[in-house]
């Protein structure tokens, strides 16, 4: 018996998970080698060079595309994202209160939640706050000849910094969505835009319900019709 299915991301809300999240690691992995001698010396001068060359390349499509992808190709589901993120209620704060138990493997109730839980909303917000930082501080260090000197001096940490913080989070991101039993589903969401219907009864009650709700109510229209 095939299991039912249920979409939870478009075709654009994939392309634009996916342009952000493959610009960061490439950008992440040639940039540590413009930071670390033991890289640096490791992949030697030509490779420094290239990695230095595709480092500026990335930079491109991580400030514009994934942006350009979401406000053009998929503008609703996008400000609905944005406007969830930052709506915060009682459950909210209760499921991040609890998740550490779950994220180790731990048996914990969470309360229900919605199309974004709120380890999600806390990881957009994150991503949201530290791509803008990692784009400003990179633009400056790109063009820091024709920037002010103090500028590229606060720059240059923050964007090191910035750059260890999302790598943290995208790994922790990694563990959910390829490692975690409960959560692994997740990365069919963002593969095939379908997850399991179990998995977003059980993840995301919340949305589930609505997700149900507007089929009857679009089958009663059918019917009427």
């Amino acid at each position: 018996m095939t299991e039912e299915r249920v979409e939870r991301f478009n075709l654009a809300e994939r392309l634009g998970h996916w342009s952000h999240g493959i610009s960061f690691v490439v950008l992440l992995l040639t940039g540590s080698a413009l930071v670390f001698r033991g890289y640096a010396s490791l992949i030697g001068p030509e490779g420094l060079r290239l990695f230095r060359s595709i480092h500026h390349v990335m930079a491109y499509p991580f400030t514009f595309l994934t942006v350009i992808i979401l406000l053009f190709g998929t503008p609703r589901s996008t400000w609905q994202w944005l406007k969830e993120c930052l709506t915060w209620g009682r459950d909210d704060f209760r499921f991040i209160a609890a998740f550490p138990r779950e994220f180790f493997g731990l048996k914990v109730q969470l309360p229900e939640q919605g199309k974004f839980n709120a380890g999600e909303k806390l990881n957009s917000l994150l991503t949201i706050a530290g791509s803008i930082l990692m784009a400003a501080t990179g633009w400056i260090l790109l063009l820091r000849d024709s920037v002010a000197p103090a500028l590229v001096a606060w720059a240059l940490p923050l964007h090191s910094a910035g750059a260890l913080v999302m790598g943290g989070v995208i790994l922790g991101h990694i563990y959910l969505a390829l490692g975690h039993p409960n959560s692994r589903e997740s990365i069919n969401g963002m593969l095939s835009g379908k997850v399991a219907a179990r998995f977003a009864r059980e993840h995301h009650a919340r949305w589930y319900r609505k997700l149900r709700a507007g089929e009857d109510q679009v089958k009663g229209q059918q019917k009427i019709a």
